[in-house]
């Protein structure tokens, strides 16, 4: 089954999400920032590619299915442009879900987001267990 990428700045909610996909067999990875989620998933390919175990070795078969962004922390546009490049960067086949306040600062970031296979915004405040549900749907859970 496809693995979920889950990128948050908030400790808490990424945490949750996390624990609550893992507890139902998904297989997760969590990050505080898109730059953190590039660098890991680089390492995985890089030891996919050498043969070599490594200290990511239970996560040398992660393919992300699935990418889920917070961005209700995120005040600037450099930070939703990396988000933007990391998606862009997967296969088209691991759209980008986003998690939101209205009225979030930035205005555009939907449009910014859209250009890397955003496919669904969910705005604040949302129901945890139907998000899990809609997860486990997504990739075949």
């Amino acid at each position: 089954m496809p693995g979920v990428l889950i990128i948050s700045r908030d400790w808490q909610s990424r945490a949750l999400l996390r624990a609550q996909l893992i507890e139902e067999s998904c297989d997760v990875l969590a990050f505080v920032s898109p730059e953190q989620a590039r660098a890991a998933l680089a390492k995985v390919e890089r030891s996919k590619g050498e043969g070599q175990k490594s200290k990511l070795k239970s996560r040398s078969t992660f393919s992300p299915g699935l990418v889920i962004a917070d961005i209700s922390a995120v005040s600037d546009r450099g930070e939703i442009e990396r988000l933007a490049s990391l998606a862009r960067s997967l296969p088209a086949d691991a759209p980008l879900w986003v998690i939101a306040s209205r009225g979030e600062p930035g205005e555009g970031w939907i449009e910014l987001l859209r250009e890397a296979h955003l496919e669904e915004v969910f705005f604040r405040p949302i129901d945890g267990g139907e998000l899990v549900a809609r997860i486990k749907s997504r990739i075949g859970g």
